[in-house]
């Protein structure tokens, strides 16, 4: 892992991770942070910040941490701790004619051999229990050379008390007799004719050339930009992810709280995410791009990735750019 600002060590993978990115504000010794979606980032001191991490994990005793990666380049592992084999019951009790299925967990099941001490009582196949008969035994689960005991204990079956049923308390008692209702007289209906309407007359139209809408001329206004205050002029790609940027802008300005990184850029959650059409580039001097579909990133410096292109600030030399953005965060306002 490379050193960063003093503060932090990063690796770029050569793949990408399921990222849930948010602003954290506060970055402590031990945090372990995935940025974008493809840099791992280990902090050995703590501050403030407006960037946007998926969190990974915390190293929890980080005392000493800073002494061991402040130099230079470090080599971290990370390896899978082995979990911990075990019956999902180790005490079981069931009535005489039921079963139940035991588990050796964290292991293949085709790999394990079941067994029960005292057959008459209880039976095993493939984890799963029969009782049989009244009783105690122990079930053995055998992986490897190792053996998993679960003790059992069968009960004979509880015996359910009867009850009396509600229909046999009515079938004593006596019926009523069925009663059946005088036919109602219905009453006579006297139709009246029915009126019909007289066809109105359709009035003459005249004809006349139809009069269609003129189109109305698509509007071509851009988006403009400010960069702490600095209006900056844009020259916008034609692309899906700037066409859904200029929506988002329509509704209202977009602020965007940048922050400084790697001595090249500025970089800042934009709070959603555009579509990404990601092309390996080496970008330069006031190139705007889209980093892991959700950050904007506007650059003073150069550096090769894969982005995807929205724009690039015109009329401003390198190190116009440079006094702009090279300087400290900065806020950027997008409408």
């Amino acid at each position: 892992m490379s050193e960063l600002n003093g503060n932090e060590k990063y690796k770029y993978l050569s793949y990408e991770l399921p990222t849930n990115e948010k602003q954290v504000k506060m970055i402590h010794a031990g945090d372990i942070m995935l940025y974008g979606s493809d840099c791992i980032v280990i902090f050995y001191k703590d501050f403030k910040t407006s960037y946007s991490y998926t969190r990974l994990g915390k190293i929890t005793e980080p005392s000493g941490l800073e002494k061991a990666v402040t130099k230079g380049k470090v080599k971290v592992q990370f390896s899978l701790v082995k979990k911990k084999i075990a019956l999902n019951k180790t005490k079981l009790t069931l009535e005489k004619g039921s079963s139940f299925r035991l588990k050796l967990l964290n292991v293949k099941a085709k790999k394990v051999k079941w067994s029960i001490q005292n057959k008459k009582i209880a039976t095993v196949k493939n984890g799963k229990v029969n009782a049989k008969k009244k009783g105690t035994t122990k079930v053995v689960a055998k992986y490897g050379k190792k053996k998993y005991k679960c003790s059992l204990k069968v009960t004979e079956k509880k015996k359910s008390v009867a009850t009396q049923s509600p229909d046999a308390t009515r079938a004593s008692e006596p019926e009523e007799p069925f009663r059946t209702e005088e036919p109602k007289e219905t009453p006579k209906v006297t139709e009246t004719p029915v009126q019909t309407e007289e066809p109105k007359e359709t009035p003459e139209v005249t004809e006349g050339p139809v009069q269609t809408e003129q189109p109305q001329e698509e509007s071509r206004a851009m988006m403009k930009m400010k960069i702490d205050g600095v209006e900056v002029s844009v020259e916008w790609e034609d692309n899906e992810s700037v066409k859904e940027l200029k929506k988002m802008a329509e509704n209202g300005e977009i602020t965007i709280s940048m922050s400084m990184y790697g001595g090249f850029e500025q970089v800042g959650p934009l709070g959603a995410s555009l579509t990404r059409r990601d092309v390996q580039v080496t970008t330069e001097p006031g190139d705007i791009v889209l980093y892991s579909g959700s950050q904007i990133v506007v650059f003073y410096g150069s550096n090769s990735w894969a982005y995807t292109r929205l724009g690039k600030i015109r009329g401003m030399t390198d190190g116009e750019l440079k006094n702009l953005l090279g300087n400290g965060n900065v806020t950027m306002k997008i409408y």
